[in-house]
C-alpha cells in the first residue's frame, strides 16, 4: 500500500468539520471552571448567612 498516495487522496469529512465548529464555537466550562464557580457560590452564601465578619488567624510571636 502506498501511504503517500493515500494521504494525497485524503479529504476530511464534512461531518467532522461541522462538529468541530459546533464544539469550538461555544463557550464550554471545563471542570476547573465548574469547581471555581461552586466554591465561589459557596463562599458567597456563607458570607450572606454569617455576614462579612471574617477573622484572620494570627500566630503569636
Amino acid at each position: 500500500m502506498d501511504f503517500e498516495a493515500e494521504l494525497e487522496k485524503f479529504q476530511p469529512s464534512l461531518d467532522i468539520e461541522r462538529a468541530e465548529n459546533a464544539i469550538t464555537g461555544k463557550s464550554i466550562m471545563d471542570v476547573t471552571d465548574l469547581i471555581h464557580a461552586i466554591v465561589q457560590n459557596t463562599e458567597e452564601r456563607k458570607k450572606e448567612e454569617i455576614g462579612d465578619n471574617t477573622v484572620e488567624w494570627v500566630e503569636g510571636v
